[in-house]
């Protein structure tokens, strides 16, 4: 019976030297508890692998991990589909300002303030008078923001268009970031006027620089007709007329001058034209017509 517990005690040894890693002290706690306890203490954790304990460790925490892994995949999932479906059901910003809870409408001038807010001018100037505070502070913000951007293209714009008035693309920018600038509810009357004329030059020199399409002419028109430019604004139309001959909306921005100057024998003068014209007509021009022509009658004179 000793021979066999010599034989344990020796084989004991040999594996525990293994398992400590030849660290003589871990070695001898070990062999004092399976000599004491033969084969039983071989059960105790102490005596484990410390390699083995670590690495299924690593494996449960790998299996954790892949876990937590699939969870966040599931959740961005969900998340996609509600996005989605708020897409699919958004309210209108403007509803949502006036008739949400605080909470909602923060989320939605958030939201804003991450898109393009420029193009939500109209609504976020609204939301400066919100009773939430937070709310308003928010459109505070974003109108700052798009003032500062504004502003600073501006100047830029300004000047490059000084050295080079003839580079069409510089000239557009340009009259884009002033069109914009004075729709934007930031200018007082007087400065609003002083960029109304820079718009009318720019766009002038578009045309002159035979890049002025009919949306061009327009613009210059209507801001020439809001400037009581009248004089002007008749030339830029006949203008306008003679770079599109086959446009109804030259005879249209024209009408519309001569009823605003009271020039009724003009208005009379340029409608004859433009039902003499072979210009197919769209069912605004062609309203247009029957109303000053008196109802009925222009269908039946073409008849």
């Amino acid at each position: 019976m000793i021979y066999v517990f010599m034989l344990y005690i020796i084989l004991s040894a040999i594996i525990l030297l293994f398992i400590s890693e030849r660290n003589l002290k871990e070695w001898l706690f070990k062999m004092t508890i399976v000599s004491f306890l033969p084969i039983i203490g071989w059960f105790l954790p102490i005596v484990w692998l410390k390699k083995f304990i670590k690495n299924r460790g690593e494996l449960f925490g790998a299996y954790i991990n892949k876990q937590d892994e699939d969870i966040s995949l599931e959740l961005l999932a969900i998340q996609e589909k509600v996005e989605k479906e708020k897409e699919l059901n958004i309210v209108p910003i403007e509803d949502a300002l006036v008739m949400s809870d605080f909470s909602t409408r923060r989320k939605v001038m958030i939201d804003v303030l991450k898109e393009d807010a420029m193009q939500y001018m109209e609504v976020i100037k609204k939301a400066v008078l919100n009773e939430d505070t937070e709310t308003s502070h928010y459109a505070v913000t974003a109108v700052m923001e798009v003032k500062r951007k504004l502003s600073i293209s501006l100047q830029e714009l300004s000047v490059k268009f000084d050295q080079n008035k003839k580079d069409n693309h510089l000239a557009r920018a340009y009259a884009h970031v002033l069109k914009e600038y004075m729709r934007s509810g930031f200018l007082d009357d007087q400065t609003l006027r002083k960029y109304k004329y820079i718009y009318i030059q720019v766009l002038h020199q578009l045309i002159r620089t035979d890049d002025g399409d009919e949306e061009t002419f327009e613009e210059k028109i209507k801001t020439e007709v809001e400037m009581k430019e009248y004089l002007h604004a008749e030339n830029t139309c006949l203008e306008y007329l003679q770079q599109y001959p086959h446009s109804e909306n030259p005879y249209i921005y024209l009408m519309k001058l001569y009823y605003t100057t009271k020039s009724t024998i003009k208005l009379q003068n340029i409608l004859d034209e433009l039902k003499k014209s072979t210009i197919t007509l769209s069912n605004r021009a062609l309203t247009i017509v029957r109303y000053w022509s008196g109802g009925t009658k222009y269908e039946s004179s073409k008849r």
